[in-house]
């Protein structure tokens, strides 16, 4: 999986070979998630990273496995809460218990992912989902 990332970020591959592997690093990724060794937040933000390099806009031959709206509504679903409900946790997060502030970050990590791809998605309430992440994430740890 690594070494199609690493192909994925070479300049000196052409432009097809680049989607050829992302697609192949797409695909290792969701399976690596699925096997479950890979955690799914993980999986998301290396996922969303591809869209944001290589997504597609309506009419090109994306293969579904990067569609954009379908990597940000998986981020989304992994996150597990919403942004409403992730602000009142962070609300005093200095004191709350190490795994809720490492959950919570790990959040605040998707969310990133999700702003960077975020040109990408068409469903106006996927990008309105992400436009209410974006408003709260700088009060995540």
């Amino acid at each position: 999986m690594e070494v199609s990332l690493d192909r994925v970020r070479s300049s000196t591959l052409s432009t097809s070979m680049r989607r050829k592997y992302s697609l192949l690093a797409a695909q290792a990724t969701r399976e690596a998630v699925k096997l479950q060794v890979m955690p799914s937040w993980k999986g998301c933000m290396r996922l969303a990273f591809l869209v944001s390099e290589y997504g597609r806009h309506p009419g090109s031959d994306v293969q579904e496995v990067l569609h954009p709206d379908q990597v940000a509504e998986d981020a989304l679903r992994a996150i597990g809460k919403s942004p409403e409900e992730a602000a009142r946790v962070a609300d005093n997060w200095p004191s709350r218990p190490i795994d809720e502030i490492a959950e919570l970050r790990r959040v605040k990590n998707i969310v990133h992912a999700l702003s960077a791809m975020r040109p990408h998605v068409l469903d106006p309430k996927v990008r309105a989902t992400i436009s209410r992440w974006l408003d709260i994430c700088e009060t995540l740890p």
